[in-house]
């Protein structure tokens, strides 16, 4: 675990020092002006002391964004930003796990629900000028489902037999029914050539250095206020955060919770919001002493997830109690989750026969029940401060918990050949029990992306319940099984959902929505200025 660790603590502590000195500089500025011409010279180089009111700065129409690739964990990379950005789905997901009408404007099941009949919104335009027909959706949602890492990530595009235009209607053919489908429909659709589609912004120009989006004057929304965006990729956090501080960018994507209370001050805001992803250290239940669903549970009974949530997460995030989102509309908020109970960790450890040993063996380290290796992906000094927690709650009840820190590459590989005893993961769960679904069904049944060696009759009973399920009684009674069953053999270690911020330059005033990404508010982002004069003339 020490691998990296020193460089990444030194970045981040040359964050802060950055940040503080630009606090210090600006409360000295406030109180002293005669002193801003030198102040300047520090920090932004040389500029004159005199200041324009705020109010007559020019009005602010791009955007630039700074993406530090070094820490990004895939959901939203550069090139993934820019596709949110540009691209859209049939439907959208609410925070509670809704499915609504994004590109779709209604949808209905027919045939014994074996066929999903679409209707299309209307005087939808593409960013090529054409307008959006049943016809090239239909081309387009097939070559969608033909990639196989979509069918991975949305397992009813496995089950689809065809797909066709039926006039203005879109028709999707299944051999069986899914319920799946309609939230599975999210997946973002390029309307004809690569990088055309239907959002509020269309992409220009990109290269290894760049991406420049313009706003689609023609989208159903309206236009947005603000005109061009820029995306760039930054290799670490503190580069972007250096560049955020010049002004040479207006948004940072990534913010940790160890760098929020450094970056926030008077010019810069950091947006917090919920993800649907949480830290998870997942076992290899093929492997003992993981195959046992008593030893699985002792270690989740080991785990203190509230110091692990406020102390190493800073508060920014929440408890997880397994794999389903609690926010999802059908979850029974009245389960109570994985309790913190040392005690009866180490009872459970005792019947599993995993005893603490009176001496420990030469040579293998501090005496323990038993131990293990979990392989940790170098470069998330988050992700190692979990494992740290993690390590020293296991270790309070004789268990072992070892590290080895890979490179991005061999973990991938790793987890993909499932040559490893425990895999630290920043896992996708939410909003609906499809993500759940790709994890851990049976990979005897199902070829999803369950590498874990999982397998529980009663989980595959409960998924396939939900799979075909299409009223709201029988996909609540499964969801509170489901609960019920990964909290009696749970697959892993499930810690804490995480939250995640931007710093955003306050040149642009964002609409208030706790909770919500600020990415997919853009379209109604307004200049500061413009926001301040509005305010202004109002009566």
């Amino acid at each position: 675990m020490d691998h990296g660790r020193d460089h990444r603590e030194k970045e981040l502590g040359s964050l802060q020092r950055a940040s503080t000195a630009i606090r210090l500089i600006r409360k000295r500025r406030t109180t002293t002006r005669f002193w801003c011409g030198v102040l300047f010279l520090v920090v932004l180089s040389a500029q004159g002391c005199t200041q324009e009111p705020r109010n007559s700065a020019p009005t602010r129409t791009t955007l630039t964004i700074g993406v530090p690739e070094g820490i990004a964990t895939g959901e939203l990379g550069a090139r993934q930003l820019s596709q949110a950005l540009s691209l859209e789905g049939l439907t959208q997901l609410s925070a509670d796990g809704r499915v609504l009408p994004r590109l779709a404007d209604s949808w209905r099941w027919e045939n014994n629900n074996r066929r999903l009949r679409i209707q299309l919104h209307p005087g939808v335009v593409a960013h090529d000028g054409s307008r959006l027909s049943a016809a090239t959706i239909s081309t387009a949602l097939q070559k969608a489902v033909s990639r196989p890492a979509n069918r991975g990530l949305y397992p009813s595009l496995n089950y689809v037999s065809s797909i066709a235009a039926d006039g203005e209607d879109l028709l999707i053919y299944l051999p069986e029914p899914n319920a799946f489908l309609p939230e599975d429909l999210e997946i973002n659709l390029e309307a004809g050539a690569p990088d055309v589609g239907t959002g509020a912004f269309r992409v220009v120009s990109t290269d290894h250095s760049q991406t420049v989006l313009q706003r689609f004057e023609q989208y159903r929304e309206g236009s947005p206020s603000i005109e061009r965006i820029v995306i760039r990729p930054f290799q670490t956090l503190r580069t972007a955060w250096t560049s955020l501080l010049r002004s040479e960018l207006d948004m940072v994507t990534d913010v940790p919770p160890q760098s929020v209370e450094f970056i926030s001050n008077d010019d810069v805001q950091v947006v917090p919001f919920e993800r649907r992803y949480q830290y998870v250290i997942a076992f290899n239940s093929s492997r003992p002493p993981f195959i046992s669903p008593a030893v699985r549970r002792a270690l989740n009974a080991a785990v203190n997830r509230e110091t692990l949530v406020h102390g190493v997460l800073q508060g920014r995030g929440f408890v997880s109690a397994g794999p389903i989102w609690p926010k999802y509309w059908a979850y029974d908020s009245s389960f109570s989750g994985y309790n913190f109970d040392a005690a009866l960790a180490s009872s459970l450890l005792d019947s599993a026969g995993l005893r603490m040993p009176t001496l420990a063996p030469p040579s293998t380290g501090p005496r323990a029940r038993f131990r293990f290796t979990c392989i940790v992906p170098a470069g998330f000094i988050e992700w190692e401060r979990i494992a740290l927690e993690v390590q020293r709650n296991l270790y309070n009840v004789g268990v072992d918990m070892q590290f080895r820190v890979v490179n991005a590459a061999e973990f991938d590989a790793l987890i993909r050949e499932r040559n490893f005893q425990a895999a630290l993961i920043n896992m996708i769960s939410g909003p609906t029990p499809g993500r759940a679904y790709i994890f851990w069904r049976s990979s005897k049944h199902y070829k999803g992306l369950n590498v874990f060696g999982y397998e529980n009759a009663e989980a595959e009973r409960l998924f396939d319940v939900l799979r075909s399920a299409t009223n709201e009684t029988a996909v609540r009674s499964a969801t509170r099984g489901l609960q019920r069953v990964f909290a009696d053999d749970p697959p892993a270690l499930f810690l804490a959902w995480n939250q995640r911020a931007r710093a955003i330059r306050r040149v642009f005033q964002i609409p208030q929505e706790p909770g919500r990404d600020p990415i997919y508010t853009l379209l109604r982002w307004t200049p500061a200025q413009d926001a301040a004069v509005l305010r202004a003339s109002t009566p």
